[in-house]
This record gives structure tokens, C-alpha cells and sequence, in this order.
């Protein structure tokens, strides 16, 4: 079996290195080329691109990425076209892989979509094209197949691959020691972009949380990113950490959160959050005449209702952070609602496993595929 392979972020890179592995556990015989991170190279993917040059954060930076992107899309097409993959699974990234996936179908190339677009988001009619596409649609959370289905696609829940990555962390060692006082833990992103907008003003928060409450403050540092990237953590008691998430984040009172799959992370740890995210003035501006939804966090969005407060742009502030922290760390019956909200929120991702449920539904989608035979494609296990 040969399959084309594209993700290009991060937290795609991650999604598509677990359904390798799962695939190739199925097939040990399987061949997978085409765009990924260190993490899919090293589940086997044989890289024709790398894509950390590729990744943008917020809709103006994408213009300056348009010639390495539109490169990435024609060494893709011609690949596909050279090797003839058995199918292509297009992992999130999702304005590139519109435009890889129609070149793909005029090569009559299958496409199975993992993670696909958010279209309850932003552009609604994507569905219809999504669900003509693709062979298959493998979803993350629970609402999303109905949308495709309506449209005449063929999509599943699969269920969230977070959920397994917080099982493992919260059983792997903590990298502080026990705590002796409340903890305060900040994610203030895993991009340098992000951290540039939200570190000042969510360490200034924490450090006037910390005065007040006297806590304990702990910064997460995501892989890659500079220590420069945190200035002032020192003189505000803020220690900064480059290992533990997840059993950080169970230890914590109170974590402040830069929105994105972070937030769903400590919902599986039952962390009481505050929820912040800065963009750029443009990418703001646009994100508000497009988007649909009330909020952007992943947790009130998986609710349908706030769970979570959300201070946005300009919003997210230290005095706003502060406050809404207080409110979190004086009232035990406050926390004790979110913790309980947060707990029906981790349920709607669904059990561990998703990686392996994910690669069980592309085999027997290939399996049924016109053309291909059961000596091709035989039943898994």
C-alpha cells in the first residue's frame, strides 16, 4: 500500500504521526510520502517536504508564506501524479489542502480528509465540496459528521487524539516537585508569534495573582521556542518549564491559556481556566466579518455554551486577567461549576484510541473504494 501524507502544522504533524503509526501496524507493508513535520518522519513518512517552513499564524501572515506555499502545492501534485498513491490523507491545514485536494480529484487520486476543515466556523458551503471530494470524512468531535452528511458526505467521528496524549502525560513523572502552594500555570502558545502578544500581559497578570493569593507560578515552554521569548519571568517569580504538561496542568489551581487545543488539554485535566488570544489587527478584522460562532475556544465551542471566559485583543489585559482569575481562586464553588463542565466537555471527546479508530476507518474506506480488491486492501487484523 502507498499513501500520500500532507500536514502542515504542528499539531497536524502529531495527528498524522499516531495514524501512521497505527496504519503501519495494520500494514506493515505500507509506503507514506509527502509533507509532515519531524514527527511523521519519524513514524516513516518519507518527507518530499518539511513543513515547519509552512506554518502561519492568523490570515495576514499568510501572504508572506504565498510563494513557499504555492511551491509546497505544485511538488505535491506532481508527486501524487508521478507515484500514484492509493489514496491521500489530508490532515487539517485546511485553505492549502482545498487547493491540493482539487488537484488530486482531477488526478483521480482517493482523498480521505483527517481533521478536516472547520466549516461550522467559516465558510459553510466548504462542506459541500469537502463531502464530493473525499472518500472518507474522520472528524474530531461529535457534532461535525451530521454537517458533512447533510451534504451527502461520508464522514465519522473518530473521537480526539488529545485524549491519549493527556492519558500518557498525566502518567509520566511531574517535572516540579510536590506543590506547597496553590499553582498558577500559564500557556501562552507554541508559536514565537503568540508569545510575543500574550506573554506580557498574562505574566504581568499572574505575577499580580501571585502577590495576592500568594501562588505558585509555573510558564510553560513549547518545544522550539526561545527562553528569550519570556522576558521578566524571573524578576516576577515566574519559573518556566519545557516538560510535564499535563501533569502541570492537574496540579494547577488556576492556568491562563492561549485559545487553540491547549484549552481542551485542560479540560481533560480539570483545570479551571482563563482563556485569552491576541491576532493581528487585520487577521481580527477579517476573522470577525467571516466567523460565525459566539466564541473561539475549543471548550465553550464543544459545550455550545460559555464555560470558559474568553478576553480577546485588546481585552487581554492584566487587569482583566487578574480579575477574572480571582474570581476562580476565591470562590470554591466557582471552580468547582467550571471543574464539573469541563469534565462533560473532556466525555464529548471520547475514549482514548482515536489514532487506531482513525486508521481502521481509512483501510475500510480504501477497502470498499471502486477498483480495489480485498487482495489489495484485506481485511485489518
Amino acid at each position: 500500500m502507498k499513501l500520500l501524507i500532507s500536514a502542515g502544522e504542528a499539531s497536524g504533524d502529531l495527528h498524522g504521526a499516531r495514524l501512521l503509526s497505527a496504519l503501519r501496524r495494520e500494514r506493515p507493508d505500507l509506503q507514506a510520502f509527502g509533507m509532515g513535520g519531524e514527527r511523521l518522519a519519524e513514524a516513516g513518512l518519507e518527507r518530499v517536504l518539511a513543513s515547519e517552513s509552512l506554518s502561519v499564524v492568523g490570515i495576514s501572515e499568510v501572504f508572506e508564506k504565498l510563494p513557499a506555499l504555492r511551491a509546497a502545492l505544485k511538488r505535491l501534485d506532481a508527486e501524487a501524479r508521478q507515484r500514484r498513491p492509493d489514496a491521500a490523507i489530508l490532515i487539517d491545514f485546511p485553505d492549502f489542502h482545498s487547493l491540493l485536494s482539487r488537484r488530486l480529484a482531477r488526478a483521480r487520486i482517493p482523498i480521505v480528509y483527517y481533521v478536516p476543515p472547520q466549516v461550522w466556523a467559516w465558510r459553510a458551503a466548504r462542506a459541500r465540496t469537502i463531502a464530493r471530494r473525499a472518500r472518507r470524512i474522520l472528524t474530531l468531535f461529535p457534532f461535525e459528521p451530521a454537517i458533512f452528511q447533510r451534504v451527502g458526505g461520508d464522514a465519522v467521528c473518530v473521537g480526539h487524539p488529545i485524549v491519549e496524549d493527556v492519558r500518557q502525560g498525566l502518567a509520566a513523572p511531574s517535572p516540579l516537585p510536590a506543590k506547597t502552594r496553590r499553582r498558577l500555570v500559564l500557556l501562552p502558545g507554541s508559536r514565537s508569534a503568540e508569545l510575543v502578544r500574550h506573554w506580557e500581559a498574562m505574566a504581568e497578570g499572574a505575577a499580580r495573582l501571585g502577590r495576592r493569593f500568594d501562588l505558585e507560578l509555573v510558564a510553560m515552554r513549547a518545544p522550539g521556542l526561545s527562553e528569550s521569548l519570556f522576558p521578566g519571568a524571573a524578576e516576577r517569580g515566574i519559573r518556566i518549564v519545557a516538560s510535564g504538561l499535563h501533569s502541570l496542568l492537574a496540579s494547577a489551581d488556576l492556568a491562563f491559556v492561549a485559545s487553540g487545543t491547549a484549552t481542551l488539554e485542560a479540560a481533560l485535566c480539570g483545570t479551571p481556566m482563563v482563556v485569552g488570544y491576541r491576532t493581528s489587527a487585520f487577521s481580527h478584522a477579517i476573522a470577525r466579518a467571516l466567523v460565525r460562532l459566539q466564541w473561539i475556544s475549543l471548550v465553550n465551542i464543544v459545550a455550545g455554551r460559555k464555560v470558559v471566559t474568553e478576553l480577546l485583543q485588546d481585552s487581554l489585559s492584566p487587569g482583566n486577567l487578574e480579575r477574572e482569575g480571582a474570581v476562580l481562586l476565591e470562590s470554591p464553588e466557582a471552580a468547582a461549576t467550571m471543574k464539573a463542565e469541563l469534565a462533560r466537555v473532556a466525555a464529548e471527546l471520547g475514549p482514548p484510541g482515536a489514532s487506531q479508530r482513525a486508521a481502521d476507518e481509512i483501510l475500510a474506506a480504501l477497502r470498499r473504494s471502486s477498483g480495489l480488491t480485498t487482495d489489495v486492501f484485506p481485511l485489518a487484523r
